[in-house]
């Protein structure tokens, strides 16, 4: 299982299972979002490297610092926030859904 620190490292480990740190976002950025019924509760997650991804959890997070999260890298999908964008109609944002959580 890779440990990620660094959101670049997100395209090479999708689908995969990996381990990653930060904390609960007290800012919250806009994101897509989608319902995971197995995980029902979604966060906004703060990485280390200045990078926000969305995860999903099966029961609510009660770390106020920094955890380890582990779990399955997903990529949500929608159209294009920009309806004059010519370069692509699809956009993606890396999110993560959690199978185990641990208060560091």
């Amino acid at each position: 299982m890779n440990i990620i620190s660094r959101y670049s490292d997100f395209k090479s480990n999708l689908g995969k299972e990996v381990k990653i740190i930060g904390k609960i976002a007290e800012e919250i950025w806009q994101h897509l979002t989608t319902f995971i019924e197995s995980h029902p509760y979604m966060n906004y997650f703060d990485l280390d490297d200045g990078h926000q991804i969305v995860i999903y959890t099966k029961d609510e997070i009660s770390c106020k610092e920094k955890l380890e999260t582990t779990g399955k890298l997903i990529k949500v999908e929608s159209k294009h926030k920009n309806p004059r964008s010519k370069i692509t109609d699809k956009y993606f944002e890396y999110q993560l859904l959690v199978d185990s959580w641990k208060c560091i």
